[in-house]
């Protein structure tokens, strides 16, 4: 009797699931058994619903070969799918596969960088700071991007601008961020233009000749002409900060800076 009611009970559960909640403990419990043919049935009408277990669970069989080829490139765009969707699991398995590649080129690039070679250097700068292949250390990331920005790299110069401006691995100091943000958007680069322009909306800067806010939407603009969408809508917001002639003054700013930038930085 209570075998009969046990089993009455597990029949009326999984009728009362949803069909995909059904399907999805299925193909879990195919997976676990290593009937991996089974779970990939089970799998793909899951897979094109979006179901993020379901969208998980595809990119670990791909991750590791089970029931077909190994491919992690395939994995990683599952992956990658389930946690735009705030799947966790996702997240951590993306950023593993993604820190594995990150490891190998952290590998190839730390013997350039040590040689002298400037790229390189910004790039290992940059994989300290944002954890890519290696544990984050800001003032390991400081000290490359200084590096680099000794042997006058462009992007070496913006990043350790970045790095006073937001006192990573370096005491803050506004001061000397804007210097090198507008020595790197002087020559061009994109991304110092719109952190300049950040910047000015929130800091004076040096210059007290001119209205902060006028420079802030000057710089963005040169920003937003070089393609960067971020910066075309910050443009407007700051432009509605300003009376009609300080528009009118910013517009003029803005379309001198962009005619000393004809061509993009490379």
């Amino acid at each position: 009797m209570k075998r009969f009611s046990t089993l009455f009970a597990s029949i009326v559960l999984a009728a009362s699931l949803p069909l995909h909640a059904a399907s999805i403990v299925t193909a879990e419990r195919a997976f676990q058994q290593q009937d991996y043919d089974k779970a990939l049935n089970e799998l793909k009408p899951l897979v094109r619903d979006g179901d993020p277990d379901a969208i998980y669970l595809m990119g670990l069989m791909f991750r590791d070969g089970l029931g077909q080829a190994a491919d992690k490139a395939q994995a990683l765009t599952y992956f990658e799918l389930a946690a735009r969707q705030g799947h966790l699991d996702s997240v951590t398995a993306m950023r593993g596969i993604k820190n594995e590649a990150y490891k190998v080129e952290f590998d190839e690039l730390l013997p350039k960088a040590e040689q002298g070679v400037a790229s390189a250097q910004n790039r290992i700068g940059e994989m300290y700071e944002f954890a890519q292949g290696v544990p984050r250390d800001l003032n390991k990331a400081y000290e490359w991007y200084s590096k680099a920005a000794a042997q006058d790299l462009v992007a070496g110069w913006h990043n350790v601008a970045r790095c006073y401006n937001f006192g990573n691995g370096v005491e803050l100091n506004y001061a000397k961020a804007e210097a090198l943000y507008r020595k790197a958007a002087n020559a061009g680069f994109a991304d110092s233009m719109f952190f300049l322009g950040t910047l000015y909306a929130t800091y004076h800067g040096s210059d007290d000749s001119v209205n902060p806010d006028i420079l802030a939407y000057a710089w963005m603009h040169s920003a937003s002409e070089r393609g960067s969408l971020t910066a075309s809508t910050i443009e407007k917001r700051l432009l509605m900060k300003l009376n009609d002639q300080e528009q009118e003054n910013a517009k003029k700013l803005a379309t001198a800076f962009v005619g000393r930038f004809v061509k993009p930085f490379e």
